[in-house]
């Protein structure tokens, strides 16, 4: 049974995470991800999607990693673990295109930490979140602390951390860390129009904004000053700004037919 694969409804893909009930990652799944990841970045590099989702199936989006994984791990075998982990989570964030996680339910762990690698958070009302690693005696290795920082600040990612408590989607709306709440009977549906809407705009424009963002978030705004210039510049030279502008001029403010090159 593969436990996470790719489904795609034009050109939107959606990441489904499907091993209930509890969807934990072990190893299989690990494996999974890495060959779905590839293949959303194959076709986002293609232009073939322009826009991905990830979701759940079943009442848990995910409880986290299988405890049997890291029974009998050494220092050594731990950090390969955990950059492995790291790995899905840098490659989630560096696709070129606009992604959104849609939890509906507990999302804990690594699956919290993979929804910190999408650009956009939305969450079911009823959805709770927790990097829970301290209750066991670890602490997340997969990017979550570092990425809640970028979100929530220092202090609010501390007490998540620290606590190994788990929060409410309201909570986490509130600090700032989810986008959007939605009825859990609509979120996939009105998630699903937001993805497609994200991906009948301008691509090259959009990637080049996740790139200033994210170079403004770990590097700060000089940084993201020092490389505006060139990034911005170069989406001139593209048919979907042509497109825009011709529209713009010929129609006034009505969105443009873009084509994603």
């Amino acid at each position: 049974m593969v436990k996470a694969r790719v489904e795609t409804v034009g050109e939107v893909a959606e990441l489904v995470i499907s091993a209930p009930p509890l969807n934990l990652v072990d190893a299989q799944m690990i494996g999974d991800f890495e060959s779905a990841l590839a293949e959303l970045a194959e076709d986002a590099h293609a232009g073939t999607i322009r826009a991905a989702l990830i979701r759940a199936e079943g009442t848990v989006f995910c409880a986290g990693v299988d405890v049997h994984e890291f029974q009998g791990l050494d220092a050594s075998g731990g950090a390969h673990m955990m950059a492995r982990l790291l790995a899905l989570v840098r490659t989630l964030e560096t696709l070129p295109v606009p992604t959104m996680a849609v939890v509906h339910a507990l999302n804990l762990t690594i699956g919290f930490e993979l929804s910190l690698g999408c650009d956009l958070l939305w969450a079911a009302e009823e959805a709770s979140f927790g990097l829970v690693e301290a209750t066991v005696g670890l602490t997340p290795g997969a990017g979550g602390t570092q990425r809640l920082v970028a979100r929530a600040g220092v202090a609010r990612a501390a007490e998540l951390v620290l606590t190994g408590d788990t929060y409410s989607a309201a909570t986490m709306h509130e600090w700032g860390v989810v986008n959007r709440l939605v009825p859990g009977g609509g979120l996939l549906d009105e998630a699903r129009a937001f993805a497609a809407r994200l991906a009948a705009g301008p691509t090259s424009a959009l990637a080049v904004a996740k790139r200033l963002l994210q170079t403004a978030r770990d590097h700060g705004v000089p940084a993201a000053d020092a490389l505006t210039p060139q990034e911005t510049g170069r989406i001139f030279a593209t048919r979907d700004a042509a497109a825009g502008l011709t529209s713009l001029l010929e129609h006034g403010p009505r969105r443009a037919t873009f084509r994603g090159c």
